[in-house]
């Protein structure tokens, strides 16, 4: 089955910051930094070269979003 990289858990886009696009799946990453207060030096994976043919072994399904309604009365 192939998997798309926009519908990844673990796939965050910037669009602000395009080296910043990628896999940010804990083994993936080029560089972890274990502080938390340096999370900005972190550098994401190539999501291109890691999916190249759509099967992805650290593919997590994003969870489905509640309806704006059920949003809304929440908060």
């Amino acid at each position: 089955m192939k998997h798309d990289c926009q519908t990844c858990l673990h796939f965050k886009r910037a669009p602000y910051e395009a080296p910043r696009t990628g896999c940010y799946h804990p083994d993936l990453m080029v560089s972890k930094q274990k502080d938390p207060v340096l999370d900005q030096q972190q550098l994401p994976g190539d999501h291109r070269a890691l999916n190249l043919h759509g099967d992805c072994t650290k593919y997590e399904a994003r969870p489905a979003q509640a309806p704006l309604w059920k949003r809304l009365l929440v908060g």
